[in-house]
C-alpha cells in the first residue's frame, strides 16, 4: 500500500498535533528525537478529537462531530475490558489548558497541556443545557450504566477483533457464556454499512443494541452506521 511504520508514525503525530493539513486535532509535540524524527503527542482528549478547533471556528457542526467521537471513544474502552480508565477532565470535554507555557515549571514539558486544573464551574453546570462537557458527561455515564448491565461486557470475557466487511468500521466480539456480542464502531464521517448476515454469522441473532437498549433497523440487508456510531450488537 505504499505505507511505512515511520511514515504513518510521522502522520499521525503531524494529524494530532494539528500541522497536518485537513486534520480537526489540536495538540502538542512532546518527546521529538531531531536523530530519527520519532515524536509523539500530547493533549486532552477533546481537543485531539477537534472540540478546540471547531469551538474556535464557531463551527457548531464540527463542534457536534468532536462530541461524537469523544462517545465513541468512550464506549469503545467500556468494550474492549478490564476496567474503563478515564483522564481526569475526559468525563467534561475539557479542552488543552495553553497556561502551562507561561510556568517556566512547566513550559518544558508538554503534557502539563493535557493536567489542566478542573473547571469546577463548567463541572457544576454539566446537567443543565445541551453543551459538550453536558453531552459527554451523561453519554459517558449512560455507556458505563449500560456497560454493568450487559452480562457479555464482564471485564471476564474474552474478545477478539473481527472483519466487519467495512474498512471504515472496527469490530469486537465478546464471547460470553450468555452469549456473544458484536461491537461495531463507524470510525470515520460518513455513513457507512455492514451486511446484516455478516454480523449474524458474527454472533448478532437478535438484532438488538445493548448500548441504547433498542432494536437495530436494518436496509436492504445492511446495518446503517451514522457517522461515529457505536453500537453493541446481541
Amino acid at each position: 500500500m505504499g505505507v511505512s511504520g515511520h511514515g504513518h508514525r510521522n502522520f499521525l503525530s503531524e494529524f494530532y498535533e494539528g500541522s497536518f493539513p485537513g486534520t480537526f486535532a489540536s495538540g502538542a509535540l512532546f518527546q521529538v528525537n531531531e536523530a530519527t524524527g520519532d515524536k509523539r503527542i500530547s493533549g486532552s482528549f477533546a481537543s485531539l478529537a477537534g472540540l478546540e478547533r471547531a469551538t474556535l471556528a464557531g463551527d457548531a457542526a464540527g463542534v457536534e462531530m468532536a462530541v461524537q467521537r469523544m462517545l465513541l471513544g468512550h464506549a469503545l474502552i467500556a468494550t474492549w475490558g478490564g476496567i474503563p480508565l478515564i483522564y481526569m477532565g475526559d468525563e467534561l470535554a475539557l479542552p488543552n489548558d495553553h497556561g502551562y507555557l507561561a510556568n517556566p515549571d512547566h513550559a518544558h514539558d508538554s503534557r502539563w497541556i493535557h493536567r489542566p486544573r478542573m473547571d469546577w464551574a463548567l463541572a457544576a453546570g454539566r446537567g443543565s443545557g445541551d453543551t459538550p462537557a453536558s453531552q459527554v458527561f451523561w453519554g459517558t455515564r449512560t455507556i458505563l450504566a449500560r456497560r454493568k448491565a450487559v452480562p457479555a461486557l464482564h471485564a471476564g470475557v474474552p474478545i477478539r477483533v473481527v472483519p466487519s466487511g467495512n474498512d471504515a468500521v472496527l469490530a469486537l466480539q465478546r464471547l460470553a457464556p450468555t452469549g456473544t456480542l458484536l461491537a461495531l464502531f463507524n470510525f470515520t464521517e460518513r455513513w457507512q454499512l455492514v451486511d446484516e448476515a455478516l454480523a449474524r454469522a458474527l454472533g448478532a441473532s437478535a438484532m438488538h443494541d445493548a448500548l441504547s437498549d433498542h432494536p437495530v433497523e436494518t436496509h436492504n440487508g445492511q446495518i446503517v452506521l451514522p457517522p461515529y456510531a457505536r453500537v453493541w450488537l446481541t
